[in-house]
């Protein structure tokens, strides 16, 4: 008996001594993760940090609130107008995507097999040949406007002006459509065909199918693809300076550049930046949120 207490205390004693020590799968685990964190650090968060607190240092140097004046005063509706046109082109775009991958999924057949490779094409061209070729198709001379006053639907002396924010949205809903198509249609195919039927079994028409079944399964997909596609909105910058260039109002990535490129005021391109984060982060920490709920919950 008492040789069992013996062996007991010795046991717990080696295991108490364990845990003290840093055992070498954890030594392994802190090397190998510690060149991804030293580059997030790097290149993200002390940018980030860096941004932040510069956007409180005036060109003079002192520290206060005056770049954020200046933004207020000066530009304040290209951050409204880059806020709204970037929630309408995610909205159009997460609606559009929904439906083409509720199509996808529920059908089959030839045209099927033609829309499921033809529309993944955009998503390999980067965002300057995209405004390159919407100023080409948009123009108030341009293929649109040309085809449809071949069908009398508007007078080619008085043309559609598109290069506003309704061809800003249109381009970016082309562009970025078809990746949220790609991720939302890889959560629909992971949906097993027998939930589909017993919906119908038990009369669902194809809304009720769409809202009821397909949709709350494949929420957490739908949700990454609107947080990623929200945040490329917000910080593209090539397609609304080749579209819009100086009108007024413009989004925030061509503010900035006009600050730091004319009058390399970094205080208040920084400002300007801090209105972006404002808005991606608003949807980021709900995104994560809810990312959290579905992987404890």
């Amino acid at each position: 008996m008492s040789k069992n207490k013996n062996d007991l205390q010795i046991n717990n004693n080696q295991a108490g001594q364990g845990t003290g020590k840093k055992s070498p799968a954890n030594l392994l685990a802190f090397i190998l993760l510690f060149p991804a964190v030293a580059i997030i650090i790097l290149l993200y968060v002390q940018p980030f940090f860096a941004s932040f607190w510069g956007s409180f240092v005036s060109k003079q140097g002192e520290l206060g609130f005056e770049n954020y004046a200046v933004v207020t005063d000066r530009y304040m509706q290209d951050v409204y107008f880059t806020f709204g046109v970037t929630v309408f082109s995610t909205l159009i775009a997460t609606i559009f995507s929904i439906l083409l991958g509720v199509y996808l999924r529920l059908s089959q057949g030839w045209l099927q097999q033609a829309v499921s490779v033809l529309y993944r094409l955009p998503i390999f061209l980067p965002f300057v040949v995209v405004a390159q070729m919407m100023r080409s198709f948009l123009a108030p001379h341009g293929i649109l406007n040309l085809l449809l006053a071949q069908v009398n639907l508007i007078d080619i002396e008085n043309p559609l002006q598109l290069f506003n924010w309704i061809g800003l949205s249109f381009g970016f809903v082309w562009k970025e459509g078809p990746f949220m198509v790609l991720l939302i249609v890889g959560g629909f195919q992971m949906i097993d065909n027998s939930y589909i039927e017993a919906a119908k079994s038990v009369g669902a028409n194809l809304y009720q199918i769409i809202t009821r079944v397909l949709i709350p399964m494949n929420k957490q997909n739908i949700l990454v693809a609107i947080t990623l596609v929200f945040c490329s909105y917000v910080g593209c910058f090539s397609f609304p300076y080749m579209l819009i260039g100086g009108k007024t109002p413009a989004t925030i990535t061509i503010d900035i550049a006009h600050r730091v490129n004319y009058f390399r005021d970094y205080g208040v391109a920084n400002a300007l930046g801090v209105f972006s984060y404002i808005m991606v982060s608003v949807l980021a920490i709900y995104y994560v949120l809810n990312m959290r709920k579905g992987l404890y919950e």
